[in-house]
């Protein structure tokens, strides 16, 4: 987490929980992702422990994907299957918005569970990412119907 996204790492329990809520206080029925985060626990179907997070952020008129699974639970397809979920969901609610998955060129596993997940490679950019100025890898979503 410190590696890819160290803004997702916080300094205590304190720090976690203004975030979380912060995010609980953004929920609205009528939520659009293209103005507000839109930010959903991941839990395990066996046992409903909270294992991560999937979530959407308006990026300059587009939809970012932002997902994370804490590492005992890596490799399992937890954050494909949460993400494409994520996605179907907000193709069908928003059609016509742009859904991106951003990483940095070193986060292979990320963009595997893109690609995974429905996204196409389309292209690089730089931009501020996780605070600082970098070149990025920017998937796009492709909704399979």
């Amino acid at each position: 987490m410190r590696r890819w996204i160290p803004s997702q790492v916080y300094r205590d329990e304190k720090h976690a929980s203004s975030v979380l809520t912060f995010l609980i206080a953004q929920y609205r029925a009528d939520i659009d992702p293209r103005t507000s985060p839109y930010v959903l626990g991941i839990e395990l179907k066996s046992t409903k422990d909270l294992v991560g997070h999937v979530g959407l952020s308006p990026l300059g008129g587009d939809v970012e994907v932002g997902y994370a699974v804490e590492q005992s639970q890596q490799r399992k397809g937890i954050a494909t299957e949460a993400v494409h979920a994520m996605c179907d969901w907000a193709a069908v609610k928003f059609p016509g918005t742009s859904l991106l998955g951003i990483t940095v060129q070193g986060n292979v596993a990320s963009q595997r569970v893109l690609l995974r997940a429905g996204f196409k490679h389309s292209g690089e950019r730089t931009m501020d990412f996780q605070g600082a100025e970098r070149t990025v890898l920017v998937f796009t979503y492709s909704r399979q119907t």
